[in-house]
């Protein structure tokens, strides 16, 4: 009994960011499941709005059941997921046409292209398997973009965009890679090693908006070091990323003002907990001390009770 009352209180204690300046927080604990992500609304009023053209929706990215586990440094993940399901089809009317997206605006919250600012985004993810995916740039299906409505078309922007691939050494395994606002090639620098099929790993990836022209920088850490989780004074300099594309003079620098869910030959993907933000401690945010603390007085005091009986 006093195990059920003391699990009670853990369960009741709330648990709150360390970030206060989180841009969109997207736990994905949408219904029914295998429904589209379209039209359904996050925790902070938005609504995830088509980016494609012809009247077939992307029916590809869906509300997955259960959700995927986190560090567990960061709050729990709750609800449902989000998937993206491989094997996109060529043929324009065909629902699964690679390069459809979904959007979730943060307009004014956003950064200006060339500014100096940077986003960071994060989440949890799994690649399920690698059927139509390729060994070669694969294809990205996460990506920060500049604009904020929905739209008839095809997104043309995408920066510190997720890509993934069948490892070209392995079948077995897959990479990640990050790009800024250009395409991927097979030899570039920003892919990761193998990764396996079936694990969560935890991701950030960031864009700078290095002030100047065709100098933006995107990063990406896989599975980073959970001390470094709600640091205020995060600098990706003392924590270097995984892998990180700084190329110059190609690609078009951008602002970012809402970040996209996308239809591509990447592998069948899960993801879960996304988080936008202006700093790595938005991103990674851990349970605030008064949270700990009141958990702490809770559960003494179930133990005080113990005692005395």
């Amino acid at each position: 009994m006093n195990r059920l009352l003391v699990a009670a209180a853990l369960c009741a204690v709330p648990v709150a960011s360390a970030s206060a300046g989180l841009v969109r927080y997207e736990p994905f604990d949408h219904t029914p499941v295998g429904s589209s992500v379209e039209g359904k609304t996050n925790p902070d009023g938005e609504t995830w709005v088509g980016a494609y053209s012809n009247a077939v929706a992307p029916s590809l990215i869906k509300v997955a059941s259960g959700s995927l586990s986190l560090p567990p440094q960061l709050p729990a993940a709750f609800g449902n997921s989000a998937e993206i399901d491989g094997g996109p089809s060529a043929v324009p009317t065909n629902p699964e046409e690679a390069g459809k997206a979904l959007r979730l605006p943060f307009a004014s919250l956003g950064i200006a292209a060339n500014s100096g600012g940077t986003m960071y985004y994060s989440l949890a993810l799994r690649v399920d398997e690698l059927t139509g995916a390729t060994n070669t740039t694969g294809g990205f299906f996460v990506a920060l973009n500049n604009s904020t409505a929905a739209t008839t078309t095809e997104p043309t922007a995408g920066a510190a965009r997720l890509q993934s691939r069948i490892d070209p050494t392995d079948a077995t395994k897959y990479n990640l890679g990050i790009f800024r606002n250009i395409s991927a090639t097979a030899g570039a620098t920003s892919w990761s090693g193998p990764l396996t099929v079936g694990e969560t790993v935890f991701l950030v990836a960031s864009y700078e908006a290095v002030a100047g022209n065709t100098n933006d920088i995107a990063r990406l850490w896989i599975n980073p070091d959970p001390s470094t989780f709600g640091d205020g004074s995060f600098s990706p300099g003392t924590t270097p990323p995984t892998v990180v594309d700084n190329s110059t003079g190609t690609g078009t620098d951008i602002g970012i003002f809402s970040i996209l869910l996308r239809q591509s030959p990447a592998p069948h993907v899960t993801l879960d907990e996304l988080r936008v933000g202006t700093t790595w401690a938005d991103v990674t945010p851990i349970p605030e001390p008064a949270s700990l603390a009141l958990l702490g007085l809770g559960v003494a005091g179930l133990v005080a009770r113990r005692r005395r009986k």
